[in-house]
């Protein structure tokens, strides 16, 4: 063993930082993550590990700090947010992975916690399910899955008990990863056998035939040439469907397009000039550089609040992915659950609304508009196509191809798609017609 445990850059502490600053700042443990290895190029080889060693704190942290409270005696709360997530990573540790438990010890005392060899052999030996004995089903389901309460309930009144916890379990699992073949540059079989020799194994989907499932891999897609070369760009099946329904024909805006990834797919797949918006700047220039990257020259940049765009012509199709609550990214995003409220449901509903009559007055009588979330809520979603419908004179039509299940409170034209059914994120979409 080195004389500092772990070296000066353990890979808890890591962990640790990585998380805590995502909790702090509220933003996506990815963007947290590429900022800290750039700043710490020295560490990259340890980028993988602490990518799914995070996300493994994160998927079950409602039982970590239940085992820090009852074995450890230390309420996690009361501690700052790099000692919380630090003392989690080392329960975890301790508990889930295969390392030494001189490792654990050292580096609790090198941290200054109450950590010894008889609360260790507790953290080992103690189940979750025993500690979620005695709970009410709301909370020993949040407990299990370490779900934010709230979240939990909404999700048995809206799906029920079983499909509510099968989609729990599909939270808590890693999730598929879906590569977009980019026939600006390569043809689909072309990029499948490129991507072979590099160790990845993938299969076209047969909905979205340009859409590739990894089944198998020795390497992180985006480690590979073909990444870094513009051939493939890594989007989740869901959001390719929903560029996919909008269909061929005519001048497009995307009135929430950051990082680029659907106007991207609809200069792809047809050719057409999109007019993409987005009111963050940095944002923007993250999109200048995928669409660069992508060779999409028929997509314009703007950075302007599309809730009063900047544009004079009216549109024949429009795409909106406003900001949601993001329930449906649970699993691929799992730091959403230390953060995320109810009340934030409403915020991001009323500003939904906002876009959407910013969007009816861009589209021109007979046009299309796309409106998808990557949550899961009624609010967010056939609540607002509904108001959409008799309020803004926009009537939903049906969705093609029909790839999830049926909208609810009516809305059969629309789609919802699960992790656990459709091997997507938590999805939603619908097609609306002005009338």
């Amino acid at each position: 063993m080195p004389k500092e445990v772990g070296g000066p850059y353990p890979i808890e502490a890591i962990v640790a930082e990585i998380i805590a600053a995502s909790e702090s700042r509220r933003t996506s443990l990815r963007a947290v993550m590429e900022a800290y290895f750039k700043r710490n190029p020295h560490l990259l080889d340890t980028k993988g590990l602490a990518r799914a060693f995070a996300a493994g704190v994160l998927r079950s942290y409602r039982v970590l700090d239940e085992l820090a409270r009852g074995v450890i005696g230390v309420e996690p709360m009361m501690l700052k947010p790099f000692e919380r997530n630090l003392l989690r990573a080392l329960i975890y540790e301790a508990k889930y992975r295969p390392v030494s438990s001189d490792r654990v010890l050292g580096l609790a005392k090198r941290y200054g916690f109450r950590l010894g060899p008889r609360e260790l052999a507790l953290v080992k030996e103690t189940e979750p399910r025993d500690l979620a004995r005695g709970r009410g089903e709301v909370e020993r389901l949040a407990f299990i899955y370490s779900l934010p309460e709230w979240v939990v309930e909404y999700l048995l009144r809206l799906l029920g008990r079983q499909e509510a916890e099968e989609l729990m379990k599909a939270f808590n699992s890693n999730p598929t990863v879906w590569l977009r073949a980019n026939t600006l540059k390569a043809g689909v079989r072309e990029l499948i056998e490129k991507l072979e020799k590099r160790g990845l194994v993938v299969e076209a989907d047969e909905h979205l035939p340009f859409m590739l499932r990894v089944v198998k891999g020795s390497v992180s897609p985006s480690q590979v040439p073909e990444h870094a070369q513009g051939l493939f760009y890594v989007q989740d099946k869901a959001s390719a469907l929903a560029v996919y329904a909008l269909g061929d024909g005519g001048l497009v805006a995307d009135l929430a397009a950051a990082p680029g990834g659907k106007a991207s797919l609809a200069n792809q797949l047809w050719s057409a000039e999109v007019v993409a918006l987005d009111l963050r700047g940095k944002r923007v220039r993250v999109m200048v550089k995928l669409l660069r990257r992508l060779s999409a020259e028929g997509v314009y940049p703007v950075n302007a609040d599309s809730t009063v765009p900047p544009l004079r012509a009216k549109f024949k199709k429009l795409i909106l992915d406003p900001d949601c609550s993001s329930l449906g990214r649970l699993g691929h995003s799992p730091e959403i659950r230390l953060w995320i409220k109810p009340e934030l449901v409403r915020t991001f509903a009323a500003e939904q609304r906002r876009l959407l009559r910013a969007a009816s007055e861009l589209l021109e009588r007979g046009g299309e508009l796309v409106y998808s979330t990557c949550t899961l809520t009624l609010e967010e979603n056939e609540e607002n196509v509904l108001w959409a419908r008799d309020t803004l004179g926009l009537e939903p039509v049906e969705v093609q191809p029909r790839v999830g299940l049926p909208g609810m409170l009516g809305l059969e034209s629309a789609q919802r798609l699960y992790p656990h059914l459709h091997d997507t994120v938590g999805f939603f979409l619908a097609k609306l017609v002005k009338v």
